[in-house]
């Protein structure tokens, strides 16, 4: 198959040593990022800690100078092993005493609340994760084969880069599309 030149006329070289410098930055923030996404979106949908309703006493604006909004109550685990008559956790909006909510416990003093929406924040950044890990990787292959030139993409090497590219360009599409959508779902 014939190499692909571009048409936008002369580009300037990066030294390949920065370009393999910012492909590894993308991948580690990527894989960072990925893996955070991850952890927090198993709490939010209840899966890494241990699931449970609250039950709300009270709650109260605390903090200066952004002040949140701190709930207590009783909290019981879904498997009745685990109890917690004064569980604390940060909401937004309010609960009214008496009204029930999912949480997920994370340790002992520690609740993330189970929402929809907290779940597609954090699938959003879990994709835009992947989108720079898969970058990176398109950064990594491409620049393999361009034989100084980045403007030249031939071979095998150059398709496997144009491929993540494109998978990367869906991942980021995906990732935009959990952001509306949390965006839009009740808190």
């Amino acid at each position: 198959m014939a190499p692909v030149i571009s048409n936008r006329g002369p580009s300037r070289s990066a030294n390949p040593a920065q370009r393999l410098a910012f492909s590894v930055l993308f991948a580690l923030i990527g894989a960072g990022l990925t893996a955070f996404g991850l952890y927090q979106a198993g709490h939010a949908v209840g899966l890494l800690g241990e699931p449970g309703t609250l039950t709300v006493a009270s709650c109260a604006r605390v903090g200066q100078p952004k002040p949140e909004i701190r709930c207590t109550g009783s909290f019981r685990s879904d498997d009745g092993r685990s109890t917690d008559p004064a569980a604390r956790f940060t909401v937004n909006p309010s609960l009214a005493s008496g009204q029930t909510t999912r949480l997920d416990r994370v340790d002992a003093d520690s609740y993330v609340r189970i929402s929809p929406a907290g779940t597609e924040e954090y699938a959003a950044l879990t994709l835009f994760g992947m989108a720079l890990f898969v970058f990176a990787g398109s950064g990594f292959a491409s620049r393999a084969n361009s034989i100084g030139r980045p403007e030249l993409r031939a071979g095998p090497v150059g398709r496997v880069g144009l491929r993540l590219g494109q998978a990367g360009i869906v991942l980021l599409l995906g990732a935009a599309l959990c952001a509306v959508i949390a965006f839009l779902s009740p808190h």
